[in-house]
Order: C-alpha cells, then sequence, then structure tokens
C-alpha cells in the first residue's frame, strides 16, 4: 500500500548509529516507508539518556506540543513507534483529527519484577507503565516484535486488537565474511551491562573457564559495570577484556572477530543481537530461563547457568560449530530485513484503514 501520508512518532530523532535500539527502528522504517509514502517525523529531541527520569519528563512535554500540532495536518496514519512514548495516543485521541493511531510494543519489561533496580528505576518503570496503558487503551491497532509479547499484554491487559510484525536487522550483517582466525578461541559479548542483560552469568562462565585457551571479549556500559569489573579483578580474569561500547560502524568487524557470541539476558522483547551474530555466522549461546522470543531463540544453544555456558563453549572450542546448523541458522537470521518489516507494516495499515 503506496501513497499515505504518516506521522512517525517518537521521542528522539530517529537516526542511524544510536546504538539504541528502538531508535534504530525508527530510522530504518523511515528509510523504507518513505520510498512509496509522505512520511513526517514528530519526535522531541535529537538524543536522550537512557533511563532518565528527567530526560523523559521534558520529552513528554515536549512531543504532546509535536503531537498535537501533527494532528492538524490531517494524516492517515499516526504511528507511535514505541511504547515509552505511548502516551501520544492519548493526545491524538483528544483531539479532532481523522488519521488511525498505531503504536509499536516492543516489550512490556517494565512490568516485570527485578529486572530493573533502584529508586529512580522504579520512578522511571512506573511513568512508562502508565505510558504503555494509555497506548494500549487509546491506540486503533498495536503492532507487537514478537509473539511472546502480544501473549504478555494479551495476559496482562485483555484482548486487543494487534498483530505480530517482527523487526528487520540491518543488511550490513548479512554482507561478506570477514572473520580472520584468532590465536585463541573467542567469546564475545555486545550489549548493556543493565541487570537484566545478566553479564555476570557470562563472567562466572569465564572464571570456570580461566585456565583454558579461551578469551572473552565483552563491549558494553551501564549500571553493572562496576560490579562486573571488580569481579574480573577479584577472580583474576587475565583473559577477559572490558572493551567499552561497540559503535554501530564497527560492529560487523566486533562480530567477525569472535568465535562464538554469548547474550544470557533474562528479558527482550525481541533480541536483535542474537540474529545480527547468527547472521554473521556465530554460535549463539543463551540463558535457557531468559524470556526470549521464540522466533529469535530458535537456533540458539540454550545454558542452564554459568557451568553449562562454560561446557557449550568448551565443546564449540574442541569440536566447532556444526556446519549445516551454522547455515541454517545464518540463513534463518538473514531472512528477518527491514524491507520484510516494512512490507508487513503496510499491510498493518491497511487493515487499519479498511482497505483489506
Amino acid at each position: 500500500m503506496a501513497g499515505l501520508k504518516i506521522a512517525m512518532i517518537n521521542g528522539i530523532m530517529p537516526m542511524a548509529g544510536s546504538g539504541d535500539g528502538i531508535t534504530e527502528y525508527a530510522y530504518s522504517m523511515y528509510l523504507q516507508l518513505k520510498r512509496r509514502n509522505r512520511v513526517g517525523l514528530v519526535y522531541a529531541i535529537e538524543r536522550a539518556r537512557k533511563n532518565d527520569v528527567g530526560g523523559l519528563i521534558r520529552i513528554n512535554s515536549m512531543l504532546s506540543t509535536q503531537v498535537k500540532r501533527a494532528a492538524r495536518e490531517e494524516y492517515d496514519i499516526y504511528h507511535i513507534m514505541n511504547q515509552e512514548v505511548g502516551f501520544a495516543a492519548a493526545d491524538l485521541k483528544s483531539t479532532s483529527r481523522s488519521g488511525k493511531v498505531v503504536t509499536t510494543i516492543h516489550d512490556i519489561s517494565r512490568f516485570e519484577n527485578g529486572l530493573h533496580r533502584g529508586a529512580l528505576q522504579r520512578a522511571y518503570n512506573a511513568m512508562i507503565k502508565r505510558s504503555v496503558s494509555k497506548a494500549i487503551k487509546n491506540s486503533d491497532f498495536l503492532i507487537f516484535d514478537s509473539k511472546q509479547t502480544m501473549r504478555e499484554v494479551g495476559k496482562r491487559f485483555g484482548t486487543v486488537n494487534g498483530a505480530v510484525v517482527n523487526i528487520g536487522i540491518d543488511k550490513r550483517f548479512s554482507g561478506k565474511m570477514t572473520r580472520k582466525r584468532n590465536e585463541a578461541f573467542t567469546v564475545g559479548y555486545i550489549g548493556s551491562f543493565a541487570h537484566h542483560k545478566n553479564v555476570a552469568m557470562v563472567l562466572a562462565a569465564a572464571s570456570i573457564m580461566k585456565n583454558a585457551d579461551v578469551d572473552f571479549r565483552i563491549y558494553g556500559a551501564g549500571t553493572e559495570e562496576g560490579s562486573l569489573a571488580a569481579f574480573a579483578e577479584r577472580n583474576g580474569l587475565q583473559r577477559l577484556t572490558m572493551a567499552g561500547f561497540a559503535p554501530e560502524s564497527r560492529k560487523v568487524q566486533i562480530y567477525d572477530s569472535f568465535d562464538a557470541f554469548v547474550f544470557p539476558s533474562l528479558y527482550e522483547g525481541f533480541g536483535l543481537p542474537i540474529l545480527e551474530a547468527q547472521a554473521r555466522g556465530l554460535p549463539v549461546i543463551i540463558y535457557r530461563r531468559g524470556k526470549i522470543p521464540d522466533e529469535v531463540r530458535k537456533y540458539c544453544f540454550e545454558a542452564e547457568d554459568e557451568a553449562h555456558m562454560a561446557q557449550i563453549i568448551e565443546g564449540l572450542r574442541e569440536n566447532g560449530y556444526n556446519e549445516k546448523r551454522r547455515k541454517t541458522a545464518m540463513a534463518y537470521a538473514r531472512s528477518f530485513t527491514w524491507d520484510k518489516c516494512a512490507k508487513e507494516t503496510l499491510k498493518v495499515y491497511a487493515q487499519v484503514l479498511g482497505n483489506q
């Protein structure tokens, strides 16, 4: 479906290289949808600190004004790109606009107990929970990244009018392989050091394997950074490197420096790093009890605990990654594209507008 006038609403300006998955989603969808449609960007600020209560309050105030202004321009679709600014659905409902409101819900992790720590996080979570509730109540249709998120929203809020549209990985992850053989088997991680990412499990596995011919290279930043560094020093992890933040521009090169990828998150709305790593031909190890959508965990190795993770790593080091499984997982991961995501999103628009 082409020729629509779409207002794409996000708290932060959609941009490449932000390091934020939701912002990358908004940017990738903007590039895809603007090819055949008139897409207007409605956003509050260019950049914001993650999980910053003051920043979120500022975004809420500024975006509310922008959204009400956009309502007067009579778009066909007002697409709120993430649940964290879902309050905009209520702002739109209060206006006299004729277009339909669609909200993408990437996850409802803020409703999960124990994932986020600290008083400021509790305050931030409370604001996001209100925003998600407003999106669900006031949107004409909801888009979910995964079946898992759709099920969780249904359990918590009852029957919802929505559909699953899987997100994509950037085409650069499907490019030519550049991997070079490492002197030692190298296990890598790329992501946040927030509590729910469970990076401590990786370091615990590294501690078990500290006498093996295995290097661990950990990329990221976040609230757990200090405690992770202290654990590494306390346990004498000489073969573990805390490599800092991984720039988007270098991610392919970084993935290609690994022999295996670990991503033991306790909760993911989708889990793009898993697919990115698999698209580069890497075996991926996740935490079996983590909430990872079925669409993404399909070809992962699943570790029961840090000892089992160490055992899986040792098996890969000794025996290699089964070539048939590698090719199958790589092809599957590369099938998640932004082009497909955009086409499925346009089908949603058609359904919402009554053209299907």
